[in-house]
């Protein structure tokens, strides 16, 4: 539901930052555009952090827990930067966007959360990487539909949802299952071991 909700949103007519080829890649960001991309991530962080501590049976000061926030925190810092920079680029670039690493926006965060997470059981090392995706999945698709925002509704959000389907989840599905199989390994060796 978030990643429909920043979709549609994302492909509102809005005024859009100014591209700029040096520095932090945009100048120039409007009130408005500051306010969606920061009240998104918010709001996906909240709703990521509530979902993975009750998944997952961690505990707010548990070092997983830290570690899955502190990684979640710089992904969406990433993210809010990647969406300004894709609003920027709606107004200049003609065209097909190439997007060669944007699949590590979820990857990397999902594999690492996961790993932190790895002394518990596998499902723990499973919840923690996925619930990274309750904030990057939908951010990611902000920032698709920030630069889709200047076609029609219907194709934005279709191709919005396909690029976030094939770069987003697919990439967070991965990391999800490598550090599950991790953590599954770790419990078999530690479970054969005291045998």
């Amino acid at each position: 539901m978030l990643t429909l909700g920043a979709t549609a949103v994302g492909q509102l007519d809005r005024a859009v930052p100014e591209r700029v080829y040096g520095g932090w890649q945009v100048a120039g960001v409007p009130a408005s555009l500051t306010a969606l991309v920061l009240i998104t991530a918010g709001i996906c962080g909240a709703v990521g952090a509530a979902a993975t501590l009750h998944d997952t049976g961690l505990r707010f000061r548990d070092p997983a827990f830290v570690v899955w926030l502190v990684v979640v925190l710089l992904a969406a810092a990433a993210l809010v930067w990647n969406a300004l920079v894709l609003a920027a680029d709606a107004a200049v670039v003609v065209g097909a966007l190439i997007p060669i690493f944007h699949w590590a926006f979820t990857f990397v965060p999902a594999l690492g959360a996961g790993l932190a997470a790895r002394t518990g059981r596998p499902a723990t090392a499973l919840a923690a990487a996925l619930g990274t995706g309750v904030v990057t999945v939908p951010l990611f698709a902000l920032g698709f539909s920030l630069f889709a925002s200047r076609e029609a509704f219907v194709p934005g959000v279709g191709a919005t949802l396909w690029i976030t389907a094939i770069l987003g989840v697919l990439p967070l599905a991965l990391a999800a299952l490598i550090a599950k199989n991790l953590s599954s390994n770790r419990e078999q060796r530690f479970t054969s071991s005291q045998s």
